[in-house]
């Protein structure tokens, strides 16, 4: 992580290494960009009719992107096949180009996608037949899609008038899209009449009088829309070969892909807004509870309407009152009002709206449908940790050999994940030096992969998801066995040093204060347990991979022997605490589970007592034995009771049992009461923690802790308590119903869902690529960055309060943007379960 950069520097020199690192963009990219030339080449989907009346141009169309791709660095894909048109594959693009697609021949799905697309601030370029023709007129009174006719102005094409040569005249010759064009130019085609005046809004850039009855806009943009522009030219062949024609299409690339600053501008809109309705900005499972939260500045009585209406066609489908505001005045003086419409459970595509005072506010766009959380997001996540192999040419030529630290002896640990979109290096953990801090990285998230695989396999079955995910355990799983040393303990780090020389790479020990240590050995805590877990979980698979079962079962039972042998030696402190207990635990479950050996069921239960033992009479977890320090962790909170509840799956003595389940339940019961002890709207999860002596409770993790520095958004803590709520509910409070939990316990673990995905007091998605606004693109090394499905740090406590109190989400902070806006791997693995949970009933 580019996190990481800071506990290995002073505050002197970790300035003065931001400031050396300005120009190099290679290296880091500039993190506030966003055109798309910052992530490479700009990327357009051209979606082309099947029509035959427009076969002849779009036929010669596909020649003619490809040309243009090729001389102006694009990359241009084309296609006929809408079924292309869905948030997972138009998240890759900077640019649509409709290609005489009429709007009202797509699937509403597919017109909901382009509209999102739009809508988040995108190119698109509609090209003749993708106006609105006349005689479609008479459909506004059913089920039109009336924001498209928004989008082109309100105006409808009179079509099939003849082909013939005219002359178009350039209106605008300072606009990036003309401006590269002759006063006027000559073009054979069939030159469309408009039934009405454009919108006052619409800016023409070219026109045309063919039948000298006045001029015909031809070309305009659309400024409510940002970067939309419709050409009404192209239907004839010859298009394809005007050189005219070719500038044309090409300046209107280059234009529709600039979308620098949208987030930010959303962002500020969103801050001077008076107020904003805030949704889950992916969507909500039908059957699932549904909340929303108005956010404003000024009390609302209770009193107020909302509407939910849908989002194509604009026609109201429900209605409900929007609760009484509240203030959380530990944050800032925004008021929230939460709505609630799990109610309305009509799969389909929706906005809310709301009028105070005469004037309205809608919430962005959100679909409605059956399993859409596990549909749409476990795709996402499956496709971004692909995207987070270690797998460029660099990566792979450098760690063939990496040399350990110290030493001159190299050892091939080529696989594995990057660790964030700030750091290429791998780690199984990092922060080994806090003893109370140290996160799960690469065996979490393989863990995480083969748990959704053998949870849901109803849902997954024979799905392209189910083997992308079945592929990746397999890949985490071989850089875990790679990264067995011969002794027995596994390799902590693989470092880059931020060094673009993969030569650089070192396996190493990592420290906070600019050093780097020979000890690299990773004991319970510092992954080694959880891969022990991985290991011996995916010996149980029966697919052919790089190993056999028997093989990663021996190296699972070697490591675990080992650990239990030298894990003390090499942690930093050299005593155990929580989390050794709980890493250990899932270990040895896994071990017990895969061979039925009774040495690891022992083992597993000496560990399970240990967890039970730390639990307070207050339902937190201590994580010392003295019991002075609280057990808080930024993206671990929910793994002691993940691990217990996997525990409980082969556990059948029922004093063990009870007494697993007792600690479960007073979990459970603690982080409902904690969370609820203040004015709460978003019903975010509140901890437990200890800060100048005091223990106290908060929203956020204290920024001064063990480590002198490190503090970043909670995302991953949401996604393991989200996993605890749905999974450790359904064993102590079951209840019959879609969730299979205690309905209050559901709203909560939804809504958890929902703040990560948009409902939040930023309104910011954190899943990039998804929902309307997310953090600015943020590049690394190697070709890495950003990625889509991938889900950022997230919302922290205010900056400069060291026990974390108030609230906080920058996209600029002089470098430090990362605390809020990096993609690292524990937070996609969390969300992950998270959305497995809410499936695997």
């Amino acid at each position: 992580m580019v996190s990481h950069i800071k506990g290995l520097l002073s505050h002197h020199s970790y300035t003065k290494f931001v400031l050396m690192c300005i120009p190099m963009l290679l290296l880091f990219g500039d993190v506030n960009a966003q055109h798309a030339t910052t992530r490479g080449k700009i990327k357009v989907f051209v979606i082309a009719a099947k029509d035959q009346s427009h076969s002849a141009m779009v036929d010669q169309a596909s020649v003619m992107f490809k040309k243009i791709g090729d001389d102006n660095s694009y990359q241009i894909d084309f296609s006929k096949d809408t079924a292309l048109l869905t948030a997972a594959n138009l998240a890759k693009y900077d640019v649509i180009i409709q290609l005489h697609v009429s709007p009202l021949s797509l699937a509403r799905k597919h017109q909901f996608a382009i509209q999102q697309f739009i809508s988040k601030g995108k190119g698109w370029i509609g090209i003749h037949a993708a106006g609105v023709r006349a005689e479609q007129a008479d459909l506004e009174a059913q089920d039109h899609w009336k924001w498209y006719s928004q989008l082109l102005g309100g105006v409808r094409y009179t079509p099939l008038p003849p082909v013939r040569e005219g002359l178009v005249t350039i209106e605008a010759s300072t606009h990036p899209v003309t401006k590269n064009l002759s006063t006027s130019f000559a073009l054979m085609d069939e030159w469309y009449s408009f039934d009405k005046q454009l919108a006052p809004d619409a800016i023409i850039l070219a026109t045309a009088d063919v039948d000298k009855k006045g001029k015909q806009p031809v070309i305009w943009i659309n400024p409510n829309f940002d970067r939309a522009l419709y050409i009404a030219l192209g239907h004839d062949a010859s298009s394809c070969t005007n050189a005219s024609y070719h500038t044309l299409l090409k300046d209107a690339i280059s234009w529709a892909a600039i979308h620098e600053g949208v987030e930010v501008h959303k962002m500020e809109e969103f801050t001077k807004s008076s107020g904003s309705i805030l949704v889950n900005q992916v969507g909500y499972n039908a059957n699932l509870p549904k909340a929303a939260v108005f956010k404003t500045k000024a009390k609302l009585n209770g009193d107020i309407t909302f509407s939910i209406v849908d989002a194509l066609s604009f026609e109201p489908v429900y209605s409900g009152k929007i609760k009484t505001s509240e203030q959380v005045l530990d944050w800032n003086d925004a008021w929230y009002s939460q709505i609630d419409f799990s109610e309305f459970k009509k799969p389909g595509f929706y906005r809310i709206k709301a009028e105070i005072d005469h004037q309205t506010y809608e919430s962005f766009n959100f679909e409605i449908g059956d399993h859409l959380l596990a549909k749409t997001l476990i795709p996402a996540i499956a496709n971004f940790f692909v995207g987070q192999k270690a797998n460029s040419k660099e990566e792979l030529s450098g760690d063939e050999h990496v040399r350990l630290f110290g030493s001159d002896k190299t050892v091939d640990l080529r696989g594995g994940w990057a660790d964030a979109s700030g750091d290429v290096s791998k780690y199984f953990s990092h922060l080994a030096y806090t003893n109370f801090m140290s996160p799960q990285q690469i065996p979490l998230a393989d863990w995480s992969m083969i748990q959704s695989v053998e949870s849901i396999p109803s849902v997954l079955r024979g799905s392209v998801v189910e083997d992308s995910l079945r592929l990746e355990a397999f890949y985490g799983a071989d850089y875990i066995m790679k990264s067995l040393s011969t002794e027995g303990y596994f390799y902590m780090t693989l470092f880059s040093y931020f060094k673009k020389d993969p030569s650089e790479r070192r396996v190493v020990g990592l420290l906070a204060d600019s050093k780097t240590t020979s000890e690299y050995q990773a004991g319970y805590r510092e992954g080694g347990g959880m891969g022990v877990a991985c290991l011996a979980r995916i010996s149980t698979w029966k697919q052919k991979s790089k190993y056999s079962q028997a093989q990663y079962l021996k190296a699972a039972e070697r490591a675990f022997e080992h650990l239990q042998k030298n894990s003390i030696k090499y942690i930093d402190d050299h005593k155990e605490n929580i989390i050794d207990d709980y890493t250990a635990l899932m270990g040895s479950t896994e071990l017990w589970i895969a061979t039925k050996n009774v040495s690891y069921r022992r083992e597993a239960r000496l560990r399970a007592k240990k967890l039970a033992d730390r639990i307070s009479t207050e339902g937190f977890f201590w994580s010392n034995d003295e019991k002075t320090r609280p057990f808080w962790h930024a993206s671990d909170a929910g793994l002691p009771v993940i691990s217990l509840i996997r525990y409980l799956e082969v556990e059948t003595d029922a004093p063990m049992r009870e007494k697993a389940l007792e600690t479960i339940k007073k979990f459970i019961d603690y982080q409902l009461r904690v969370s609820k002890e203040t004015v709460n709207p978003f019903r975010y999860p509140r901890q437990t923690f200890k800060v100048n002596g005091e223990i106290k409770n908060g929203f956020f993790i204290p920024h001064e802790n063990e480590s002198g520095w490190w503090w970043q958004g909670e995302d991953a803590r949401i996604g393991s308590l989200a996993s605890v709520l749905l999974r450790g509910g359904r064993l102590v409070y079951p209840e019959n119903n879609a969730l299979g939990v205690r309905s209050d316990i559901g709203e909560v673990a939804c809504s958890l869902v929902g703040w990560v995905l948009g409902c939040n007091p930023y309104e910011v998605c954190m899943m990039y690529g998804y929902g309307q606004i997310n953090v600015p693109y943020m590049a690394a090394m190697y070709g890495h960055g950003s990625g889509i499905g991938g889900i950022s740090n997230g919302v922290t406590g205010a900056n400069g309060k060291p026990d974390g109190s108030g609230i906080d989400f920058k996209y600029e902070d002089n470098g430090n943007e990362w605390r809020w806006s990096e993609q690292w791997i524990p937070h996609s693995a969390w969300f992950l379960q998270a959305i497995t949970a809410i499936e695997s009933k």
